[in-house]
């Protein structure tokens, strides 16, 4: 029988919503100012890098032709000046290509977006599920919105960002070439 995907689905509902309660940002902290020689984010990242070498490499040819974020399958990563936002679309449990993306499936009732700290990145990462990973070991990064007086550390942060997916042994998909739509 089949009855433990629905189940799986609501876990990793429940491990989400659980992680983004755990590393929400708090009010006048900025989430990237870690120091480089910490243990503990050293550990973070060591241990999730063996997690995610588990996936398989990216695949371009999967990719390659997607120009609009909500067609972005992968996780996704919007940097913003406190704070990073990680989305992804939880797998479509049904196997059927009946109503696929439509009016009784919505791709929308499977999107995941929650704010983690630079901190956490690591451990969120490795924890969601291998359906939310259908290229392989790629996430695509964006700069978020920021007023011109944050532009400055919004690039920093992106740039702190793409090193540490990097660090992670993630392609970093950089959002921010001309002619990809948002």
């Amino acid at each position: 029988m089949r009855h433990s995907r629905p189940r799986s689905s609501v876990r990793v509902a429940f491990a989400l919503t659980f992680l983004l309660l755990l590393a929400g940002c708090r009010r006048g902290e900025n989430s990237f100012d870690i120091p480089a020689n910490s243990s503990s984010w050293k550990a973070a990242k060591d241990s999730a890098r063996e997690e995610l070498r588990t996936l398989p490499a990216p695949s371009k040819k999967l990719f390659i032709a997607i120009r609009r974020e909500p067609q972005w399958q992968n996780p996704f990563l919007s940097v913003r000046r406190n704070m990073i936002q990680l989305r992804i679309y939880l797998p479509d449990e049904n196997d059927s290509p009946v109503d696929r993306g439509g009016i009784t499936r919505i791709t929308a009732a499977r999107r995941q977006v929650m704010n983690v700290r630079l901190a956490d990145l690591p451990r969120a990462l490795a924890s969601l599920p291998e359906g939310a990973w259908p290229y392989g070991r790629i996430v695509a990064v964006e700069e978020g919105l920021a007023d011109s007086a944050d532009s400055a550390q919004l690039r920093n942060n992106l740039a702190i960002t793409v090193n540490t997916v990097e660090a992670l042994g993630l392609v970093a998909e950089e959002w921010d070439e001309p002619g990809l739509e948002r």
